[in-house]
């Protein structure tokens, strides 16, 4: 298994420009939302550094995990576990894309239709 797959290089620049937008368009200072309740309120926000480093380093760490289990993991179980990572890592990608691009969209005053502030 490969983590560098297309699809998750293009998840991964992404995740990159989100970011980089992010540190260079929202002011420094600036609290953005980090988790809301099923309503669409938020209920927690965090410092834009904070808030725009954790999407990035959760990536990191799923992927550590997903290469740590590909190298070390039961060489018995090769093909369960690569049809696994094909379609578990781009999915848990994916949602960490998605978060940070609504927080990024929120914090440059972008109104988001379910996502509502305090």
């Amino acid at each position: 298994m490969t983590l560098f797959t297309p699809l998750n290089l293009v998840l991964l620049a992404i995740l990159i420009i989100a970011t980089a937008t992010g540190f260079i368009l929202i002011p420094n200072g600036a609290l953005l939302p980090v988790h809301w309740q099923l309503s669409g309120l938020v209920d927690a926000s965090l410092p834009r550094n904070l808030a725009l480093a954790q999407m990035p380093l959760a990536t990191i760490v799923v992927w550590a995990i997903a290469w740590a289990i590909n190298r070390w993991g039961n060489a018995g179980r090769g093909a369960g576990a690569a049809f696994g990572m094909r379609i578990i890592l781009p999915g848990v990608t994916t949602l960490f894309v998605l978060i940070q691009l609504v927080i990024v969209l929120i914090g440059l005053g972008i109104p988001l239709p379910f996502f509502r502030g305090v």
